[in-house]
């Protein structure tokens, strides 16, 4: 028999093999073919199955690899699962196919992909043959096998990032690889951004095989620390920087004429002063002190305009900084440029106002020691003076102490602010490895550190001496006795009155002590004063003895005679004012908190407004939140505001008009911050509130000053007329004396003059 045939012993005709045999000539019996392979009929040898395709042990036809299975080599007995990653969709399959980018196969024998978007979500992506969604789109980052939306600040363009080889870009800083907090930094020039060039502070060939920069290695050359807000040595923060503020190198030649000119006005002021020591210029000092004067009034009035102008300008920018502390948003730029006119002033940051100086000192240290110690010293200075003139035997020596009050009440809550900051630490990556605590105001002082320590002790003492207390006497004098021979003039024919005062009213101690409590020390003094304050206030030029003796035929002061036996409600009437003439009241270094204030509230308005304008600043800093800062001090601004248009307690118009634009600005302010806050506006809408805002406040000042407009244009003129005259009797002195001199015309001087 041929091959693919056989024949038996007892058969006589040769048969063909079946399929799935086959056989060799001269066969007596078919073979089976072996697994892998197959055969027709009459074959006379088994082929391989092709890939795709397998087969058992005698089979006539190999068959086809079922979906999700493949078999990429011929011969074979079985079919292989399609691993992860890879799926097969047809039968008969070679090879499986691998999962597409965004598309994963999570089992073995898959048929199909699975779709990340749809399954996990739309920030969920894969690489090609993934059996998980392993990456993130470009707007996310994977972390610990999850997707995290990417903070503003981390570069979105770039894809499959991971938490360790996120992108930042310029303005913002990222401490570690391992952090997942991204922090916009305060000054964006000084933070580069994952960038490789000569901008780092270390050569960008160092970092060209990283994936990710950060800490100092985003900041720009001479800057570091957390957000790259400290200056390294010999550099300073120039403010005026026309990229915006960023560390640059100090170089005394690149120093801007400001700075010289701030040097050169203050050597120029201090031979100034140290010449008039010693030639005590005292020709000069008797006239300048006569004009004053004659024109007392007149700049009491025009010096509490500049005080209200001053707390007003002092309250907004310490008020929009500590908003920017907390958390909220800058205000509009506009008026940021506007507010930075007063910052270094008003703030008690005197050299700040000039780049460079941060050459000279660096640090909040300086700043807290510098300002502390400048006031205790200024205190010093002015409690010496003051007793020197004191055992000279000067009576004017009060004076000394009427200007160290002052001076407390402009720069008080500045001071109170820069001590307070001392206790305000910030937390970055909080929760996490990487977590460090630095001082808001200095980022290079850590808060665990010993050295912190010893300025917490510092600014606790400080504490107790300034926003909690201020060293100094208590600055007032002993009644005078009740057989004074003072008289005043009257402008109105009554009676004269009795020898002044009429009763005893309450003397006030001289020696000094140490206070607890700046506006609590105030309100004792002033307290004390009370009495005196009622006792002595007068009409409207009519002091209140006048009132008393004067009788109902007086048509002048009859609407003031209703009553007369209820001197309280006389005093704390609209018309009633302080009495400055009073021996005590005149004499008192407190003047400038009970000047042109209404008798019944002059023992308390300026503790009021002082604690007022602490809680602004300082009191704000106990708010751990934005919402508990903006709460806090909405509310004062409010009550304050309320209080004031009740109270009404100035004695003109312009007075209360003034402070009324004062509160009403500050709340204004803080109401424009809480809409930023709310993200209402965008940017462009955003400044033009700051310009409406701007624009405002100035319509409102002119508005409120409208009615006392002319009463201001008096006061100002009558200080320009008390000049004027100082000036032409000085003139007719020198004259009459040129004229006494033997062969000097005076008409011939003059006529050359």
């Amino acid at each position: 028999c041929v091959s693919g045939t056989y024949s038996d012993a007892a058969s006589s005709a040769c048969t063909k093999c079946d399929g799935g045999t086959w056989s060799n000539a001269s066969a007596a019996a078919c073979v089976s073919c072996v697994a892998g392979k197959s055969s027709g009929s009459g074959a006379s040898e088994c082929s391989n199955c092709d890939a795709g395709k397998f087969s058992g042990g005698g089979a006539a036809t190999c068959s086809s690899c079922a979906a999700g299975n493949y078999q990429s080599k011929s011969g074979q007995s079985s079919c292989k699962s399609c691993t992860q990653g890879r799926y097969s969709s047809s039968t008969g399959a070679s090879s499986c196919q691998e999962a597409a980018p965004g598309y994963y196969c999570a089992d073995v024998g898959m048929t199909t992909s699975y779709s990340c978007s749809s399954d996990e979500g739309g920030e969920y992506t894969s690489s090609n043959g993934a059996s998980t969604c392993d990456k993130c789109v470009s707007s996310y980052y994977m972390n610990a096998g999850e997707c995290v939306k990417k903070e503003n600040g981390v570069d979105s363009s770039v894809g499959d990032t991971t938490l360790s080889t996120m992108w930042i870009t310029q303005g913002f800083y990222r401490l570690s690889s391992t952090s997942t907090h991204v922090y916009e930094c305060p000054y964006p020039a000084n933070c580069v951004g994952q960038r490789y060039d000569d901008s780092y502070m270390n050569k960008s060939s160092l970092y060209m095989n990283r994936s990710s920069l950060v800490g100092d290695e985003l900041c720009s050359k001479g800057s570091e620390g957390p957000l790259c807000t400290v200056c390294s040595p010999g550099y300073f923060m120039d403010t005026h920087h026309d990229g915006g503020a960023k560390c640059v190198e100090c170089d005394t030649t690149k120093l801007p004429w400001s700075t010289w000119a701030m040097v050169a006005l203050f050597v120029v002021a201090a031979l100034a002063g140290l010449a008039a020591a010693v030639f005590k210029l005292q020709d000069a000092r008797k006239r300048f002190r006569g004009f004053v004067r004659s024109n007392h009034d007149s700049l009491g009035r025009l010096s509490d305009t500049f005080t209200v102008a001053w707390v007003t300008m002092q309250t907004l920018v310490l008020v929009v900084q500590n908003h920017k502390d907390s958390g909220g948003e800058d205000a509009p730029n506009l008026y940021m440029d506007w507010l930075s006119n007063f910052d270094g002033i008003v703030t008690f940051e005197f050299l700040a106002i000039f780049p460079g100086t941060d050459c000279l000192y660096k640090g909040y240290i300086w700043s807290l020691m510098g300002k502390t110690l400048a006031a205790m010293a200024f205190t010093a200075i002015c409690l010496a003076l003051y007793y020197y003139k004191k055992r000279s035997g000067d009576k004017m020596a009060w004076r000394v102490l009427k200007k160290l009050v002052w001076v407390s009440k402009l720069l008080l809550p500045a001071i109170s602010l820069t001590i307070s900051r001392t206790f305000r630490c910030n937390v970055y990556d909080e929760d996490e490895s990487t977590e460090i605590k630095v001082l808001l105001v200095d980022q290079s002082v850590d808060c665990d550190s010993s050295d912190y320590q010893l300025i917490f002790v510092y600014a606790i003492i400080m504490v107790v001496l300034f926003p909690g207390g201020h060293i100094g006497p208590s600055p007032t004098k002993h009644a005078r006795s009740h057989d004074s021979t003072r008289t005043h003039t009257r402008t109105h024919h009554v009676p004269a009155p009795p020898p002044w005062p009429r009763r005893p009213l309450p003397h006030v101690h001289t020696l000094p002590t140490l206070v607890v409590g700046v506006p609590l020390i105030w309100l004792i003094k002033l307290h004390a004063l009370r009495e005196r304050f009622e006792a002595t206030g007068k009409v409207q030029g009519v002091t209140r003895e006048t009132l008393k003796d004067a009788t109902a035929s007086d048509s002048d002061l009859a609407p003031h005679l209703n009553d007369k036996n209820d001197d309280h409600d006389r005093a704390s009437s609209s018309k009633m004012v302080v009495d400055m003439e009073d021996p005590v009241l005149s004499d008192s270094p407190l003047q400038s908190l009970f000047r042109g204030i209404k008798p019944r509230y002059a023992a308390y308005y300026e503790v009021f407004d002082m604690t007022r304008r602490l809680a602004l600043t300082c009191g704000t800093m106990v708010a751990d939140s934005l919402a508990g800062f903006v709460l806090f001090s909405l509310s004062v601004a409010m009550l304050s505001l309320l209080a004031h248009t009740q109270l009404l307690p100035f004695d003109t118009h312009l007075m209360d008009n003034m402070n009324s634009v004062a509160h009403w600005q500050v709340l204004i302010a803080l109401v424009v911050l809480l809409i930023r806050d709310a993200s209402m506006f965008e940017d462009t809408e955003y400044e033009i509130v700051g310009l409406v805002l701007i624009a405002t406040n100035l319509l409102m000042l002119c508005m409120l000053l409208i009615p006392v407009v002319p009463q201001l244009r008096a006061e100002i003129n009558k200080v320009i007329d008390g000049g004027k005259t100082a000036m032409t009797k000085r003139r007719r002195q020198t004259m009459a004396q040129l004229s006494s001199i033997p062969g000097v015309h005076v008409s011939h001087l003059i006529k050359r003059h």
